[in-house]
């Protein structure tokens, strides 16, 4: 079954600093796994899976297209991130093999390392805007505060420097960031 992804081919092009001539289609792949390994652990499994299949129902509420925006930026950016390194480097049978082509050369490691970091810092900056988009229309998206699961686990930005034992404390979730390691699959 194929991935639909919130992001088209179109929309990497015209969003993100990925040239008419890159073929999109090695990009595309990272898509699915950014969705999965961001985007999802930003919003929580709950509203994400809500949203996704208003999405592919095409059934999107006004609070959800506005979201579904804010979603396609973080993505679009993060997905190139993780596209760049094999850009540059293709695995072949005969091993990882950096391409060149006839009228350019490649670029060396440091400087991708530095294209890399820059695409992580829009990355990371619409990534703050979703969450932040999320806080402040919390009321909105119910599904945002929920738990993934029965343990009572809830990840906020918080656990990344402390833990992620939720103490039992709804209140102290208010104007938090809500995403961190999600339990379920």
């Amino acid at each position: 079954m194929a991935f639909n992804s919130f992001v088209s081919e179109s929309y990497l092009k015209s969003s993100t600093p990925v040239l008419a001539n890159v073929d999109v289609s090695e990009v595309v792949p990272f898509l699915e796994e950014v969705e999965l390994i961001n985007i999802r652990e930003i919003i929580g499994k709950p509203l994400y899976d809500e949203v996704k299949a208003n999405f592919i129902a095409q059934t999107l509420s006004a609070d959800e297209i506005t979201l579904v925006t804010y979603i396609k930026k973080a993505l679009a950016f993060r997905a190139v991130g993780a596209a760049l390194p094999f850009l540059m480097i293709k695995i072949t049978a005969k091993g990882p093999q950096t391409l060149k082509g006839e009228f350019s050369d490649p670029t060396d490691l440091t400087s991708m390392k530095y294209i890399r970091t820059e695409i992580d810092k829009y990355s990371e900056y619409h990534e703050e805007r979703l969450v932040e988009y999320l806080c402040k229309n919390s009321s909105k998206f119910p599904l945002y505060a929920t738990s993934d699961d029965e343990s009572g686990i809830i990840s906020t930005t918080e656990s990344r420097y402390d833990s992620d034992i939720f103490l039992g404390d709804y209140s102290l979730r208010l104007n938090r960031y809500l995403y961190g390691p999600n339990q379920n699959q």
